[in-house]
């Protein structure tokens, strides 16, 4: 008797927690597509003015054999200093986090953007940035899916030792993945950031990549291992950051695995919220 009792409590339970994440994940999409319907009127009026010329041939020609590039002056001055005044505004809403050995900085995710930030929303979803990274990678991309709340976001390094340590940008999408970073701020007592981005090219060295202010950074994250070292006391770098896919979908178990991965920015809400 004992043991059906326990096992009918056992089983509620288990009950109680299949309908609450039921009903969470149903308002969860609700919430997403409420986003994606007010995008649109959102960000009117806010596309960004490219300075940057279309990728070469030899440029996407460099970057199939190593899926790492820089190109500098990306923005018009106004845009820039546009998309550099709504990360300074944002700066306050930022969620901080840290894990010793491995990361700690501020980021702001995707939501608080749709909310606050209409300008970088309208840059990662703006035809002609879209373009231009599906001309240097060679395939049509798109942007990530709006449960992703790293799909963009502002990553902050303010405080002295802010750094995230080496790490691949994992893919849990199928198809092909892209990390995009666009500085809008590197500046430090000396001039720009100590914190400098590193990655380990295909022969095993490590390089510094230049991330002065207007650079435009895109990589294959889940093929680069890269790693951005510490700041020092008084410095100031806010990225950008986006992610660019070939095919979005993304499968329940990937739905999972990118939320684990999500806590290292958002704390463990990025389970559930």
């Amino acid at each position: 008797m004992l043991g059906w009792v326990e096992g009918s409590v056992a089983a509620a339970a288990l009950g109680g927690v299949a309908y609450s994440w039921s009903r969470r994940r149903k308002q969860r999409r609700r919430r997403f597509r409420e986003l994606a319907e007010r995008r649109r009127g959102f960000i009117r009026g806010h596309a960004a003015a490219l300075a940057a010329v279309p990728p070469s041939a030899e440029l996407s020609e460099a970057f199939a054999r190593e899926p790492m590039i820089r190109v500098a002056d990306f923005l018009t001055a106004e845009s820039l200093a546009k998309l550099r005044a709504e990360a300074l505004a944002a700066a306050e809403m930022k969620k901080r986090s840290y894990i010793p050995t491995h990361k700690k900085g501020g980021t702001v995710g995707y939501e608080i953007l749709h909310r606050s930030c209409p300008a970088c929303v309208a840059f990662y979803h703006g035809p002609s940035v879209i373009d231009w990274v599906s001309r240097l990678v060679g395939q049509p991309i798109g942007p990530a899916g709006d449960h992703d709340q790293s799909a963009n976001s502002l990553l902050f390094y303010d405080e002295a030792g802010d750094h995230i340590n080496w790490h691949y940008d994992h893919n849990f999408y199928k198809g092909r993945q892209f990390t995009a970073l666009l500085n809008l701020v590197n500046r430090g007592p000396g001039g720009v950031s100590a914190s400098k981005l590193v990655y380990r090219s295909l022969n095993g060295t490590d390089v510094e990549i230049d991330t002065t202010e207007n650079s435009f950074v895109v990589f294959e994250g889940g093929q680069v291992l890269h790693k951005a070292t510490p700041t020092a006391e008084g410095d100031l770098r806010i990225m950008l950051s986006m992610t660019f896919n070939t095919d979005a979908r993304i499968s329940i178990v990937g739905e999972a695995m990118r939320r684990v991965k999500d806590t290292a920015f958002f704390g463990l809400r990025a389970l559930w919220s």
